[in-house]
């Protein structure tokens, strides 16, 4: 059951590798506007949180596994102190190396993630900015009842056919 645990949190640091890899090049795709790289990104990004998805179960089995063979383990404890019952010296180093650079990949993942998201939500805004200079719509500087923006179309009888 170590050695599952060992494995699964194993993949979980490549498959993260992976996603911030590909989240950097995603970054990259968003500042130029490449839609054709996004597009495809997205497929893999998603395969990739599947992946990580199904790890996540994996070792949330292998933990509940080794709380059953040791009643010490419980739901509350921390990685770094599931650690010390480890069968042996090399177990225990190499879950706390794993944990700390699982930890570390996290962060960086949600991260860029988050940076991504803004870029994104840019990008919409210009978009939608764009498309109603070209409509002739604007949006005022007031709010209607919902909440909502309050647009006032331009109405431009001059059309050339």
């Amino acid at each position: 059951m170590w050695q599952e645990l060992i494995e699964t949190l194993n993949d979980l640091n490549k498959t993260y590798r992976a996603l911030i890899a590909l989240s950097e090049k995603k970054h990259k795709a968003l500042i130029v506007i490449d839609l054709k790289s996004i597009e495809a990104m997205n497929g893999e990004e998603a395969k990739l949180t599947q992946r990580i998805r199904a790890l996540e179960m994996k070792r949330q089995k292998a933990l509940i596994d080794l709380a059953v063979e040791n009643r010490a383990i419980t739901k509350d404890t921390k990685m770094k102190d599931l650690a010390r019952f480890a069968p042996t010296p090399n177990h225990r180093l190499l879950i706390e190396k794993l944990h700390a650079a699982l930890d570390a990949s996290t962060k960086r993942a949600q991260e860029l993630a988050e940076n991504n998201r803004v870029l994104i939500e840019g990008a919409l805004s210009a978009v939608t900015y764009h498309l109603n200079r070209i409509g002739g719509t604007k949006v005022e500087p007031t709010y209607g009842s919902g909440g909502q923006e309050v647009l006032s179309h331009g109405r431009n009888f001059e059309y050339d056919a």
